[in-house]
């Protein structure tokens, strides 16, 4: 089991919630890598505009640039845009050592 699974599903949970842990690994893997290439094609963006050209729901991209924060692959620009209810939201941007890399798995 990987350590997703693991963080995610109980020793003494039933077989279908470290299945289903198992799937929700996957799935976040497929959306980090949507969040990053996004990043890399369009440079920085809030997490809205991910949401927007990806099509992840924003709370999908806010624990997936949370995930690539983490991993030292993304960063605040320092930046900030409005968001379409008109508060500001930070602009994230790839670390200039990960542009046009590929997403290490």
């Amino acid at each position: 089991m990987t350590n997703f699974a693991r963080e995610h599903a109980h020793t003494n949970d039933i077989d279908t919630s470290h299945a289903a842990a198992e799937r929700a690994e996957v799935m976040a893997a497929r959306h980090k890598e949507m969040v990053y290439a996004a990043l890399n094609q369009q440079g920085p963006m809030s997490s809205q505009q991910i949401a927007a050209v990806t099509g992840l729901e924003y709370l999908q991209v806010v624990r997936r640039v949370s995930d690539l924060r983490n991993e030292d692959v993304v960063i605040d620009s320092g930046e900030r845009r409005p968001t379409v209810s008109g508060r500001l939201a930070a602009v994230w941007k790839l670390k200039p050592a990960q542009l046009n890399l590929e997403l290490a798995e």
